[in-house]
């Protein structure tokens, strides 16, 4: 696999061989420098295994919590509390949009290794622009629960 994004290449190839040769010609024809053995992509923890491969965003996720002021808060179970509801009955106080839009932006791209939270982040996106209290609070129970499940690893 050839894998490009802007200034970064990744290179992945069960033959060894053919992966050697190719990496020579291309650092023959262009400036690069290898890396050596993947490890972070992009944002991604790359944990090898005798298995394969697991993906891990632990280290998105602390700088997300330390973003959103909750590296402190109480860790939940669960992503979304049971009386949640995306319709609630809107309220007069102002929140912080930009704050909010950053966050469920930051928790579409960590959707890469954390598939379970994105039905409840996109129901938050629809909201974007009529904040209410329920929703800031449906926000900082994902980013809670994500406190409580930052070993995960997608496999």
């Amino acid at each position: 696999y050839f894998l490009v994004y802007v200034d970064d290449l990744l290179l992945v190839r069960n033959n060894t061989s053919f992966l050697c040769q190719f990496k020579t010609s291309l650092i023959a024809k262009f400036s690069l420098k290898d890396m050596g053995q993947l490890s972070h992509f992009l944002g991604v923890e790359i944990i090898p295994t005798t298995s394969g491969l697991f993906l891990t965003q632990h280290h998105y996720i602390k700088d997300l919590l330390q973003r959103a002021n909750m590296t402190d808060s109480k860790p939940v179970s669960t992503p979304m509390a049971t009386s949640f509801s995306s319709n609630p009955v809107p309220d007069s106080t102002t929140y912080d949009s930009s704050l909010f839009r950053n966050i469920i932006a930051s928790l579409h791209y960590l959707s890469i290794t954390r598939p379970n939270v994105v039905f409840l982040v996109n129901k938050l996106a629809q909201h974007m622009q009529s904040l209410t209290a329920l929703h800031m609070q449906a926000l900082k129970r994902i980013l809670r629960y994500l406190k409580s499940t930052i070993s995960w690893v997608a496999s």
